[in-house]
């Protein structure tokens, strides 16, 4: 053999040798890694079940759990009567309108970045009603991107000081936003709260949004003749009609006397069709003292981003011009 092959020799097993110490330090680096991560993940699991005052869980942005402690599950199954698990939508659980509508509001104002605290009824394993302050609030990346959510259940119902002042709080908080937010004839929102709730909405990831506007035909004239009393309970009777008919999730709000509108998110074309023939038929289902309701609509849909909130309205409104000439 050659001096030559025989320095192809020792460079090949002096490669050889190098390579195999690179697979070993590659793997020594991957056990290293999954050694911390299963360190940080154990650490995670402690934290969570070990904090006995607290009931814990973290959602993404689409409201599914990533994670949780044993309290909150045992909650989820007395107060929901279903089992969670990760993946779970927390939405899905609810069956309760009302306390749907409440939980939606307060994930989408945390997944907006807003960090606060609320007092709410929550039922422990033994089905005994608890009175727990969550504290809400983001979670977000490196970048400063919100990714999910956290929020800390601290059962305070023992503390009655605590407790007294937190309910006269959050009386007082729901009488401010009944002022400032609700119409007071007919329990519905106002004009300040669609025009709040249609910034908020705004944003493409409730895109395709409709906006439904209708109109209360003949008001003047009922109350002409019947009365203003009677024209109050016609409008009122719409608003309920409207409320029950509606999705959780929906924007019910009265604009002006006799207009009303409907702010419906990831909603478009059949979906918003046949929401009007429900609420059509509901309508011609209702009567006020022998008085027919009739109310003409016009609606309009956002898809894009580039599509003015403004233009989608006035194109609404031709269309409800256009239902009432027919009329």
């Amino acid at each position: 053999m050659s001096n030559h092959d025989d320095k192809i020799t020792i460079d090949t097993i002096i490669a050889d040798q190098r390579i195999k110490q690179g697979d070993q330090a590659l793997e020594e680096c991957i056990i290293t890694l999954s050694e911390k991560l299963e360190l940080a993940n154990n650490l995670l699991k402690t934290i969570l079940e070990t904090t006995h005052d607290f009931i814990i869980f973290c959602l993404d942005t689409e409201y599914r759990y990533i994670s949780f402690n044993n309290r909150h599950k045992e909650m989820a199954k007395s107060q929901w009567g279903k089992d969670i698990e990760i993946g779970t939508n927390l939405l899905d659980l609810i069956d309760d309108n009302e306390e749907w509508k409440n939980m939606k509001g307060f994930l989408d104002r945390v997944l907006s970045g807003e960090q606060f605290c609320s007092i709410e009824e929550h039922k422990d394993s033994e089905d005994n009603i608890i009175l727990g302050k969550n504290h809400w609030a983001p979670v977000k990346n490196k970048n400063g991107e919100i990714t999910g959510m956290v929020c800390f259940i601290q059962d305070v119902t023992e503390n009655k000081k605590f407790l007294k002042a937190m309910l006269e709080e959050r009386k007082n908080q729901e009488n401010v936003e009944s002022l400032t937010f609700c119409d007071q004839l007919t329990g519905a929102y106002n004009r300040k709260y669609y025009d709040k709730e249609l910034e908020r909405l705004d944003n493409k990831s409730y895109y395709p949004l409709s906006i439904i506007l209708l109109s209360v035909s003949r008001l003047d004239q009922v109350n002409v003749k019947y009365g203003r009393t009677v024209g109050d309970i016609l409008i009122k009777k719409v608003a309920q009609i409207l409320k029950n008919v509606c999705r959780g999730d929906d924007v019910v709000a009265r604009l002006e006397g006799n207009q009303f509108v409907i702010l419906m998110p990831r909603t478009a074309g059949a979906n918003v069709e046949r929401a009007i023939k429900r609420i059509k038929k509901s309508m011609d289902e209702a009567k006020v003292e022998s008085i027919k309701l009739s109310v003409p609509f016009g609606y309009y849909t956002k898809y894009e981003e580039t599509e003015n909130i403004n233009a989608i309205f006035e194109m609404a409104e031709r269309q409800l011009e256009r239902q009432k000439e027919l009329e």
